[in-house]
């Protein structure tokens, strides 16, 4: 999976890049048909996982999760794709030669789920080299009417973070939303068939809207990279970490690791199981962000 000159110039340019079929459609049924298993807890305990009987419907054991967090840390099968050739082939010509993956999401998005606020992952996932990367893949089709994803092109440029506040929309998960970013009204809908996939730049402006069909899913896959030469000081359950704090739960996707000598952390990025709303650390997000602000 090889950028020509003229889609990397595309990505340089709008912050974000649409893949058509990226994966195959036996490749997607596996991945669902994996996601499931999660949610049935067949692939062991792990967080937020909720008790299911046998009789129980795959659709219905489905509809109690919004996402599944850390899912390559859950099954073998996502574990084997954040680091697939093609994947590697992306981030390489976007990172660089030495790329690791860290973070992940099996997206379920069942009818009536909310959609996410306009926000840039670079504020929750901070990099210290502008090299964090997405690969959002569908995994049913995604379309604006059941929640597809939105962009504002270009908006990666500045290289900045915009400001975020309580949103108070029972169409949009967590619990803030970025503000005052100019370009909404170059917003751009990106509708996916299942197999395609979107990259895109952890500052480009981007979110989705609400699942507001009255069946079905929208499920899709995200894995997110970032250059193995930058340390990510984040921790997943929010605690307060410092400017040294590397978190060392990733997989080597291309390239070699230039902090070998430090210890790895398996195990830190346990992934979870969660439904719509806030979560602990959307309240930390949003106490640091008030504390920032200059006093009126």
């Amino acid at each position: 999976m090889r950028l020509s000159p003229e889609q990397l110039a595309s990505y340089r340019e709008n912050g974000f890049l649409v893949v058509p079929d990226l994966i195959d459609r036996a490749e997607v049924d596996a991945l669902l048909a994996e996601g499931t298993h999660i949610c049935r807890g067949e692939r062991g305990p792990i967080d937020g996982l909720q008790a299911c009987a046998p009789h129980e419907s795959d659709i219905d054991v489905l509809r109690k999760y919004l996402l599944c967090t850390y899912v390559h840390n859950a099954s073998p099968l996502f574990r084997e794709m954040i680091a697939d050739e093609r994947f590697g082939d992306l981030m390489e010509a976007i990172i660089g030669p030495n790329v690791k993956g860290f973070f992940s999401q099996f997206f379920i998005k069942h009818a009536g789920m909310p959609g996410n606020a306009w926000h840039q992952d670079e504020n929750f996932l901070p990099t210290r080299d502008r090299s964090l990367t997405s690969i959002w893949i569908a995994l049913d089709p995604a379309t604006e009417e059941n929640g597809c994803m939105r962009f504002i092109p270009g908006s990666h440029k500045a290289g900045y973070f915009w400001p975020m506040r309580p949103h108070h929309s029972a169409d949009l998960d967590h619990l803030e939303e970025a503000y005052d970013f100019p370009g909404l009204e170059t917003a751009v809908t990106v509708e996916l068939a299942p197999g395609s996939a979107v990259v895109f730049s952890g500052y480009v402006m981007h979110g989705s809207w609400k699942n507001r069909t009255t069946d079905g899913f929208r499920r899709s896959l995200l894995y997110q990279y970032a250059s193995a030469e930058t340390p990510i000081a984040f921790h997943p359950r929010s605690e307060p970490v410092s400017n040294y704090f590397d978190n060392r739960d990733f997989v080597l996707v291309r390239g070699f690791d230039p902090y070998a000598w430090k210890a790895k952390m398996d195990g830190l990025n346990a992934p979870i199981l969660r439904g719509p709303g806030a979560q602990p650390e959307d309240v930390v997000n949003a106490e640091v962000r008030e504390r920032e602000k200059v006093p009126m």
